[in-house]
């Protein structure tokens, strides 16, 4: 028997799937975190759907993130490492 994650999985590969998922449905969806999924809304990558006060993502958005993500001239500069050192 499939534990619960592995079955959502499924499901959300499926094409009968919803289209608008909740936060947790598309943190899942990506296979990212809360904090995450709420930086990439900051810096605009990827732009929400409120409908009745619930913040839900077009899952189309999504894939077309991911399809962006793979192609190696569009990935934004990472903000990891090290800060430049000041001037003296």
């Amino acid at each position: 028997m499939l534990d619960d994650r592995k079955r959502y999985a499924y499901w959300m590969t499926e094409e009968i799937g919803p289209r608008l998922l909740t936060v947790k449905q598309a943190c899942t969806y990506l296979n990212i975190s809360h904090t995450t999924l709420y930086r990439m809304i900051e810096r605009k990558e990827i732009v929400p759907v409120v409908i009745g006060g619930r913040t839900l993502f077009d899952r189309k958005d999504l894939d077309d993130l991911v399809e962006k993500a793979k192609s190696p001239g569009q990935r934004p500069p990472s903000k990891r490492g090290r800060k430049p050192k000041a001037s003296k």
